[in-house]
C-alpha cells in the first residue's frame, strides 16, 4: 500500500472545511468527515518543491498567467485526453464554481434556460438562480443499477424552452442562433457534469456524441464542470465532450483544474478553454469586473502539477481504486439496507440507504448521531437523491475502515 497515502495527517486546527468545520456542519465535533470533496493527504511533492521555491523568492506582487503554464496546460490536456487545445483557448479563474457563475452572467439570464441533470452537484442551482434564467432539471435515469442520461425527457424538454424562447430548432450559427452578445439575446445553456457528481459516472462517447446531437439542434451552449476528469478508473476512459470536435467545441467552455486532482482546493486556481473567440471575449469582459483571477501561488502549483505530477497521479488513482473497491464489497455484503454501485470516476461513492426505510430527515439525523459519520445528505443534489448519501473516500485506508464500521454498528444496532 503507498505509503503517501496511507499516512493519517492530523488536518484539525488549519482552518479546514472538512475537519475543522463540523460543530457548523453536523451540530458535534466527535463525527469522522467524509463530506467535502478535497482529500485527505498532502499533494504531491513536485508542487510542493515549487512552492517552496517561489516563496523562497520573497515577493508577491502582480502576476500573471506565462507562457510555461500555458504549455504546462496544452500538455496536461494532450497527455491525459488526447485533445489537442490552442493555448490561445486558456482563460485562468479561481475555481470552477465562480467560472461557472461569470459563464452565466455572460451568456443568459432572464428569458433564457438552464439545463442541469439532477441528482448533480449542488452549487449548479444557486448560480442558476443568480443569473436569473430558468431551470431546467433533466432528471438522470437510474434503472438496474446504473445511472444514465434521460435523451427523451431531454429533447422534450429542449423542444417546450423553443416554444418559450426566442430561438428557434436547427440554426446552426452560434453567432447567429443561440447567443449573440452584440445583440444581448440570453442564450439557453445545459451544464454538463464530466465525470458526474455525485453519482460517479463517466460518459461514454456514444452519449457524450449523442448529447452533442442535441446541443447542435436545439442551440445549446455547453457548460462543461470536467473537474473530476483526471480522477476516472482502470475501466473508463474520460472524454471532453469539446474534444469531439466540430460546432460543438465552438459551443462548449470546458472547465477544468488540478484542485481535485491534486488537493489544491485552498490555493484556488483553475483553467476555462473556450476556443470560440467571441465568446472567449465576452467571458473575461465579465470576468474583468470581478475578482476572480488566478494567484500566484495557484500557477506555480497549477504548473508544477501539471508537468511533473502524472507519476503521483497514477499512484493516487491506484489507492484510490482500491479504496473504491473495498468500500463497495463491504457495503454490499456486510451493511444491510445499503447498496452501492462502482464509481466510474471521481472519488465519491453515491450511498443508495432507500433499503434503511428512513425519511430524509431521519437518514441525515441517524448518520450524524448513531453513526457519527459525516457524509452529505443525497437531497441537496436535488431530484433522484431522495434516500441517498454521498461518501468521500480520498482518505487513508485506515480511517475508510473506521467510517464503515462506524456505519455497520449503526445499523446493526438500530435495525437488528
Amino acid at each position: 500500500m503507498d505509503k503517501r497515502f496511507a499516512e493519517i495527517i492530523d488536518r484539525r486546527n488549519s482552518n479546514s472545511v472538512k475537519w475543522d468545520g463540523l460543530k457548523k456542519a453536523f451540530g458535534r465535533e466527535d463525527i469522522l468527515p467524509m463530506w467535502v470533496a478535497d482529500s485527505d493527504w498532502p499533494a504531491p511533492e513536485v508542487v510542493l518543491e515549487a512552492l517552496r521555491e517561489r516563496v523562497a523568492h520573497g515577493v508577491f506582487g502582480y502576476t500573471e498567467p506565462g507562457e510555461d503554464l500555458a504549455r504546462a496546460v496544452v500538455n496536461w490536456v494532450k497527455r491525459r485526453y488526447n485533445w489537442e487545445i490552442k493555448k490561445e483557448w486558456l482563460v485562468y479563474s479561481s475555481g470552477v464554481v465562480p467560472a461557472i457563475n461569470v459563464a452565466l452572467r455572460t451568456f443568459t439570464g432572464p428569458g433564457g434556460h438552464v439545463v442541469v441533470q439532477p441528482p448533480v452537484y449542488y452549487p449548479f442551482f444557486s448560480a442558476v438562480e443568480k443569473s436569473g434564467a430558468k431551470l431546467v432539471e433533466n432528471q438522470l435515469l437510474y434503472a438496474e443499477d446504473q445511472y444514465r442520461m434521460d435523451f427523451q425527457d431531454l429533447e422534450e424538454k429542449l423542444k417546450e424552452m423553443g416554444k418559450t424562447g426566442s430561438r428557434e430548432p436547427g440554426r446552426d450559427s452560434l453567432s447567429a442562433g443561440a447567443w449573440d452578445g452584440e445583440r444581448g439575446n440570453p442564450a439557453d445553456i445545459l451544464i454538463l457534469c464530466s465525470p458526474h457528481n455525485p453519482v460517479g459516472r463517466v460518459w461514454t462517447r456514444e452519449e457524450l456524441e449523442r448529447l452533442a446531437e442535441l446541443a447542435l439542434k436545439y442551440n445549446l451552449i455547453i457548460i462543461s464542470d470536467e473537474i473530476h476528469g483526471d480522477l476516472v478508473y482502470s475501466e473508463n476512459i474520460h472524454i471532453p465532450l469539446a474534444s469531439l470536435g466540430g460546432e460543438i467545441s465552438r459551443r462548449t467552455i470546458t472547465m477544468i483544474a488540478p484542485s481535485k486532482t491534486f488537493n489544491l482546493a485552498g490555493l484556488a486556481t483553475s483553467v476555462n478553454i473556450i476556443p470560440d473567440r467571441k465568446m472567449r471575449e465576452a467571458f473575461i469582459r465579465t470576468m474583468s469586473g470581478l475578482v476572480i483571477g488566478g494567484n500566484v501561488l495557484g500557477y506555480t502549483a497549477m504548473e508544477a502539477a501539471y508537468t511533473r505530477g502524472d507519476e503521483w497521479l497514477e499512484g493516487q488513482l491506484k489507492y484510490l481504486e482500491g479504496n473504491r473497491d473495498y468500500a463497495v464489497e463491504y457495503i454490499n455484503q456486510h451493511i444491510p439496507g445499503l447498496r452501492v454501485q462502482k464509481a466510474e470516476g471521481t472519488y465519491l461513492l453515491w450511498l443508495d440507504c432507500r433499503g434503511l426505510g428512513l425519511s430524509d430527515p431521519d437518514l441525515k439525523k441517524f448518520f450524524i448521531e448513531e453513526a457519527r459519520v459525516g457524509l452529505n445528505p443525497g437531497i441537496i443534489f436535488g431530484k433522484g437523491g431522495e434516500g441517498f448519501m454521498r461518501m468521500n473516500i480520498a482518505c487513508p485506508r485506515s480511517l475508510l475502515e473506521e467510517g464503515l464500521r462506524r456505519i455497520k454498528w449503526a445499523v446493526d444496532y438500530k435495525f437488528s
